[in-house]
C-alpha cells in the first residue's frame, strides 16, 4: 500500500481545515476538512471514521452526501452546517441503504432536509433497516453510549427518489452534482456523487484504501471491480472512501485491484 501514501499525502496537505468551530458536541464527535473549495470531508470519529461529503453550492444550497450512523450525530451536522452558512435549503443523498448512508434521516427529515435516494436504497432500507439497525448497534456493545444512540434511531425513508440505472443531476446556478450508478460493489444499491466543477468524487463504501474490502455481508464481489473501474473516466482529483481516506485517484485503482483479487478467491 506505499503507492497510496505519497498522493494521500499531498492530498491531505493542500486541504485546509475549516477554521469555523461548532459546537462542543460537534467538534468532540466530528473533524472537519477542507479538500476544495467550498468541499468539506466531515469524519465522525465517533462511529468507524465514517465519512461524509459536505458541499456549498453557488446558490447557497448545502449538499449532503451520505450520513452519520444515527439521529443525534445528524442532527449536529445539520446545525452546524446552519451556524456556518444559514443555507437556504440542504440537499441529502442516501448513498447507500445502510446506517452510514441513511442513518441521519430522522434528523434530516426533522430539520427540512430534501433527501434523496434511489428506488433501490429506499426498497432495501424499508425491507432490512430494522434488522441492520440491530447489527449495527452490536459492534459497540463496548460502548453503551453509543450503542444506544444507534437502537434510538427510526428509520426514516428518503422523501424524493430517483431510479437507480439513470442516477441523478442536481443542478444549483449552473454548477451540476451528478449521483451515478457504478454498478453493484459494496452493496447492491451504492451510488457515488461526483463534483464536476470541482474534480470531487465522493465514492463511500464502495471505494476501498486498504487490501482489503471491508464488510462484505450486502456485496458484489465479482462485479466490484468492474464497478470500480467505471468510474475512472469521471478522472476525479480528490476521491473521498467511505472510511477515513481521502486521496486521489490511486484510490479508485487500488478498488478495483483489491476487488479483482477478492473475487479470484476460492468461494
Amino acid at each position: 500500500m506505499r503507492c497510496l501514501i505519497p498522493a494521500l499525502l499531498l492530498t491531505l496537505s493542500s486541504c485546509s481545515t475549516l477554521s469555523h468551530s461548532g459546537s462542543d458536541a460537534f467538534t468532540q464527535q466530528f473533524s472537519v476538512k477542507e479538500v476544495a473549495p467550498k468541499t468539506f470531508v466531515v469524519t465522525d470519529q465517533s462511529y468507524h471514521n465514517s465519512n461524509v461529503m459536505v458541499a456549498v453550492m453557488p446558490d447557497q444550497t448545502v449538499l449532503i452526501a451520505s450520513s452519520p450512523f444515527e439521529t443525534e450525530g445528524a442532527e449536529q451536522l445539520v446545525q452546524w452546517i446552519h451556524s456556518q452558512w444559514n443555507p437556504k435549503k440542504i440537499v441529502a443523498i442516501n448513498t447507500h441503504f445502510h446506517a452510514d448512508g441513511t442513518g441521519g434521516n430522522e434528523a434530516y427529515q426533522k430539520n427540512g432536509v430534501e433527501i434523496w435516494a434511489s428506488d433501490l436504497t429506499r426498497k432495501l432500507q424499508s425491507e432490512f433497516g430494522e434488522a441492520k439497525k440491530k447489527g449495527e448497534a452490536a459492534d459497540f456493545a463496548s460502548k453503551p453510549e453509543l450503542q444506544a444512540r444507534i437502537l434510538k434511531r427510526k428509520i426514516v425513508l428518503a422523501d424524493h427518489t430517483f431510479k437507480l440505472q439513470d442516477g441523478k443531476t442536481f443542478e444549483f446556478a449552473g454548477k451540476k452534482v451528478e449521483v451515478i450508478y457504478p454498478g453493484p460493489a459494496h452493496s447492491q444499491d451504492n451510488v457515488v456523487v461526483y463534483l464536476p466543477e470541482r474534480k470531487v468524487l465522493f465514492g463511500g463504501c464502495m471505494i476501498r484504501p486498504t487490501d482489503t474490502l471491508g464488510y462484505t455481508g450486502d456485496a458484489s464481489i465479482k462485479t466490484w471491480a468492474a464497478s470500480a473501474t467505471r468510474l475512472k473516466p469521471l478522472a476525479p482529483k480528490v476521491v473521498i472512501a467511505g472510511h477515513e481516506v481521502i486521496g486521489g485517484p490511486e484510490l479508485i485503482e487500488n478498488t478495483a485491484r483489491t476487488a479483482s483479487k477478492a473475487a479470484a478467491q476460492p468461494m
